[in-house]
């Protein structure tokens, strides 16, 4: 996982959404550093839009709803589905919303 780029930018215009994706192709061998590598990707997101760097790109978006989604490869661990809930609620409070799921259930 490349902790340093945005994967994917997704329009959903009749949602009003902007979908900001992770993928996640790695297998969870070391939860902890698992977790710092998610956790880096994400503020990496975060700090694309606060920055303005997202509405440079697409000015017409900015009133469009955020919402990270990883995609999983590998079923996460119990402890990164903890560090998961835990993300989602720190995300609510600043105005985004943290969305998951496995690849096998695209």
């Amino acid at each position: 996982m490349d902790t340093k780029m945005i994967d994917v930018v997704a329009l959903d215009e009749e949602a009003h959404k902007i979908n900001l994706l992770i993928i996640d192709d790695l297998q969870w061998l070391d939860s902890k550093e698992h977790i710092d590598q998610i956790q880096e990707k994400i503020l990496k997101y975060v700090t694309y839009v606060e920055k303005g760097e997202f509405s440079s790109s697409y000015p017409s978006y900015e009133a469009y709803e955020f919402v990270i989604k990883i995609v999983f490869s590998y079923p996460p661990t119990e402890e990164g589905l903890l560090y998961i809930k835990e993300a989602q609620a720190v995300l609510g409070d600043v105005g985004f919303r943290l969305e998951y799921l496995n690849y096998e259930d695209l």
